[in-house]
């Protein structure tokens, strides 16, 4: 998956691309926007706009400072029913009345959450100037949210980038603020004592990254042991100096936690996207456009092959009609022309016991042999046998009646005629073997 991750400050905007899926990780690239009078951040926003191909997942990380928080403990272990009782639960609890804020929390210990709110007001302005240049972030967050996801950051440790300063433990995010950017040491000094006075446990070290991590590191005590994140030898490839690491590491993790679903998103209730339902319903309407004219294709279809098929048995029944008037061209037209031509056919088979009448006329066609030219005329009545044919000589006929005689009892032939070409026509007349026993 894809992530355009845009980190919004007070002087500049940050941007870059990350390919996140499992174990694998890729950078496409980054930019720095910085806002001025004569580029304010609508005009950022039309250049990253621009800039865009595909379609990433665009998070957009707000100031921390936009953001309240307190820790809530609640019977639940369902993240998303902790969202939906947040509303009652702060209730009385908060300056702003719920209607005006949304929600969401970060999980701690078992039963323990931090909640989280923002003003609909403030992120509703920001959704709309990127919505309005033509990218529209699905995910509102801010990226102190996500520092448990820097790579190889300890699990217990004070995390501070000179901007903001964050509280993990267990690997999870128990707390985060904005600092002063003019005097971060003094925001983390306070920030510190502020907690320890809370009684709250403070974490063994502080870990310092981005740009301003040097200078942070030199100016003195710092309330905890401080060492610097590292870039690990893994990232070195994509992320080429410790310098590229070190400016967009935050935004790194902002990319891995929106992966893993550990990512605060404030684009609820009224704010909650809505294009990626807009395009889906876009795709299921163009689903449903071709399933429909593919129904429609299908019965259209299911028409042209019933036509057809119409069309073939209305010419197969003037067929069969021309043949039955070929067959009997004395009888009236019958009803069933199909079921009268079966009926002679059975007529010709005879009686099961005996020989058919078909299989007598085979006899003959197979013993008239090639010296017969043909036999026009075949009767068969009872045992009696009665033929008319023409052959190429007199002998062909006496070759022909000696070929009777194995299934003829009597074989006599009648009146031969002889042609000018030397043929002659003939009659035979006999009675069958099995019609004289």
């Amino acid at each position: 998956m894809d992530y355009l991750v845009i980190q919004v400050e007070s002087q500049r905007v940050l941007a870059a691309r990350f390919g996140v899926g499992g174990t694998s990780l890729s950078f496409s690239g980054a930019a720095e926007f910085e806002i001025t009078e004569e580029q304010p951040l609508s005009a950022i926003a039309g250049r990253i706009a621009a800039g865009i191909d595909g379609a990433p997942r665009v998070v957009l990380c707000l100031s921390p400072t936009l953001f309240a928080q307190r820790e809530v403990e609640l019977p639940l272990d369902n993240l998303r029913k902790v969202r939906e009782v947040l509303p009652g639960q702060m209730q009385g609890e908060i300056a702003l009345p719920v209607e005006e804020v949304v929600f969401d929390a970060l999980p701690l210990e078992s039963g323990r959450y931090l909640a989280l709110w923002a003003r609909k007001a403030d992120l509703g302005h920001a959704i709309d100037t990127f919505r309005e240049a033509g990218c529209e972030p699905q995910v509102i967050t801010s990226a102190p949210f996500a520092w448990n996801f820097l790579p190889e950051c300890p699990a217990d440790a004070a995390v501070c980038d000179g901007t903001a300063l964050a509280i993990m433990s267990g690997d999870r995010v128990t707390f985060a603020r904005a600092l002063d950017a003019a005097e971060p040491h003094q925001g983390i000094t306070a920030t510190l004592a502020a907690l320890e006075l809370a009684e709250a446990p403070l974490p063994p070290r502080l870990v310092l990254f981005g740009e301003r991590a040097a200078e942070l590191a030199a100016s003195g005590d710092l309330a905890l042991p401080t060492e610097r994140l590292e870039m690990p030898h893994a990232l070195a490839p994509l992320f080429k100096t410790d310098q590229a690491f070190q400016h967009l590491a935050g935004l790194l993790a902002v990319a891995r936690a929106c992966q893993a679903g550990a990512l605060p998103d404030f684009r609820r209730l009224e704010l909650a996207w809505t294009a990626g339902d807009a395009a889906l319903r876009k795709k299921l309407m163009v689903t449903a456009s071709l399933l429909a004219a593919a129904v429609i294709l299908l019965f259209v279809s299911q028409g042209l092959k019933y036509r057809a098929a119409k069309a073939d048995l209305t010419s197969l029944d003037k067929s069969i009609a021309a043949i039955y008037r070929g067959i009997f061209p004395g009888r009236p037209k019958a009803v069933d022309e199909v079921a009268e031509v079966k009926g002679e056919i059975r007529k010709l088979a005879g009686p099961a016991e005996g020989s058919s009448s078909l299989d007598v006329f085979k006899k003959l066609a197979e013993a008239k042999g090639t010296t017969i030219n043909g036999l026009y005329e075949a009767e068969l009545e009872g045992g009696n046998l009665r033929v008319k044919g023409d052959a190429r000589s007199a002998q062909a006929v006496n070759e022909f009646k000696a070929a009777l005689a194995p299934f003829m009892a009597t074989v006599e032939l009648g009146e031969v005629k002889s042609r000018p070409d030397g043929s002659v026509t003939f009659t035979l007349v006999g009675t069958l073997k099995e019609a004289r026993k």
